[in-house]
């Protein structure tokens, strides 16, 4: 098992970047590269009229690191001989941490130089981000097929147009082999000793994991996101992938592709009743539960179940009781989507990845306990995103493309005015409409506008509904207004 340090903040929602422990130079013996520029350049050499010197002025890993200065042409840079060794059309996995000096962005790029068969020198590039002046970064591509028929092969860093010094550190190269994904023990199953684990690991306790199985979502970041995919992936078997590639240098055999990608929504809805042809347009309403005691959600209900329409609701965590938890068991029994509000309501790009996560799992927890089902969609309060919270959410996050404004005191006849519009003019079709199941005007609006889409040939459908019924995917971190 390869034992995995933890760079950053050891804690539940706190991004963790990985790699794999240095063990010190290793190049021209086989077909791996781990350096950390402890006892020297280590092989490094400077390209074009670049100069490297070993410094310890800044280090990512260790006490050293490597300094690239004297740069007059961008592709000047830090490289090193592969060697012999190296498989030609195997997959790689590279990475080194970069640091420009200066300010601002630049853009860099760990590359390869080779020679063609017939001799002719070639470039690519393995990865390319753009780095912020001052910070490590990490460049790394975890399946690089190496070109076949090439020799001489050159790994180096270079930029694509700054001609700034910069830093060099964890140089490393290891040939693809196989992991299960999820099994962070390495046990060859994935069941709750690796939900322990990896909660542990995640903590900050002193135990050992695979790093790489513990990368669901595939980021190189090990986080809170990666726990709660894990909990899916236990709780649903049939969707871990047997095999993935992983970074090892034990080589093993086949692999089995996953029945889902990295993130993907596991979208099971009902679309036998839905027309693809025809046009559809996905209510989605909020800040429930209220119960069903003459409350404007039991008309909302209603109206859909008369005219043979689905909707999505999104639910407040901390608003569910035993008073009105039937509302959500009716609305699950009638073919609605149930989805996730957070647990208190907050604007989640104000939190912490760790508190954005616990206001999803408290909330998916109920919902889970009430319904059976494990897998939510996510409506963030106030639709307020930012990276951070793309990054966290271990599922879709959905907004909309027209706001009925019933939170903003529009009355019924403006809701109906404005959504009929749409439909008139096409904008309508495929889109996520956002309603507040809360407001007697919102009810008497979703009662008129129900007859009308019935009678125009419209379908009113959940939000996985109609994703399913296109044949579109949807996938964590990304953000849905509609189609």
């Amino acid at each position: 098992m390869l034992r995995f340090r933890k760079y950053l903040a050891a804690f539940l929602g706190a991004s963790i970047v990985y790699l794999s422990a240095l063990t010190g130079y290793v190049s021209g013996a086989g077909d791996a590269l781990s350096i950390g520029f402890e006892s020297g350049t280590e092989g490094f050499i400077g390209r074009g009229d670049a100069a490297v010197a070993q410094t310890n002025a800044f280090a990512f890993e260790g006490s050293h690191s490597l300094l690239t200065s004297g740069r007059t042409n961008a592709w000047n840079g830090a490289a090193i001989s592969l060697g012999d060794g190296w498989v030609d059309g195997a997959d790689y996995a590279f990475s080194c941490a970069v640091m420009p000096v200066g300010s601002g962005n630049v853009t860099m790029q760990l590359s390869l130089q080779y020679n063609t068969a017939d001799g002719t020198t070639s470039y690519l590039q393995i990865d390319t981000q753009s780095v912020p002046c001052g910070q490590w970064t990490v460049l790394f591509n975890d399946c690089y097929t190496l070109p076949s028929n090439a020799s001489n092969e050159i790994l180096y860093v270079e930029t694509t147009e700054s001609l700034c010094d910069f830093y060099l550190d964890a140089v490393t190269a290891e040939r693809c082999a196989v992991y299960l994904k999820g099994d962070v023990n390495q046990d060859n199953a994935v069941n709750r000793n690796d939900v322990i684990l990896l909660t542990e690991w995640l903590c900050g306790d002193d135990c050992q994991i695979n790093g790489k199985a513990a990368d669901l979502n595939q980021d190189h970041i090990i986080s809170g996101v990666d726990l709660s995919m894990l909990r899916q992936f236990f709780l649903y078997p049939e969707l871990t992938a047997t095999t993935t590639t992983t970074t090892t240098t034990t080589t093993t055999t086949t692999t089995t592709a996953p029945s889902l990608q990295p993130g993907q929504w596991n979208n099971q809805a009902d679309i036998s009743w839905i027309d693809p042809n025809k046009p559809m347009v996905a209510l989605s309403f909020d800040d429930g539960p209220v119960g069903l005691n003459g409350t404007a959600a039991a008309r909302i209900h209603d109206a859909l179940t008369n005219n043979g329409f689905h909707a999505t609701f999104f639910y407040w965590g901390n608003r569910i009781n035993s008073s009105n938890e039937n509302e959500i068991l009716q609305a699950q029994q009638r073919g609605f989507e149930i989805a996730n509000h957070t647990f208190t309501h907050p604007k989640l790009t104000e939190l912490s990845p760790n508190q954005i996560m616990n206001e999803y799992n408290q909330t998916a927890d109920i919902l889970r306990r009430l319904t059976g089902q494990q897998d939510f969609l996510v409506r963030p309060p106030y639709l307020a995103v930012n990276d951070t919270v793309k990054n966290t959410l271990p599922v879709p996050l959905v907004n909309c493309a027209l706001d009925s404004g019933d939170w903003n005191h529009a009355t019924a006849n403006d809701m109906i005015n404005k959504i009929q519009s749409a439909a008139q003019n096409g904008s309508l079709n495929g889109k996520v409409v956002l309603m507040h199941e809360n407001y007697t005007s919102t009810a008497e609006a979703v009662e008129t506008l129900c007859k009308y889409f019935k009678q125009n040939g419209w379908q009113v459908v959940t939000i996985s509904e109609m994703f399913r019924a296109k044949g579109k995917e949807m996938f964590a971190g990304n953000v849905y207004n509609g189609l």
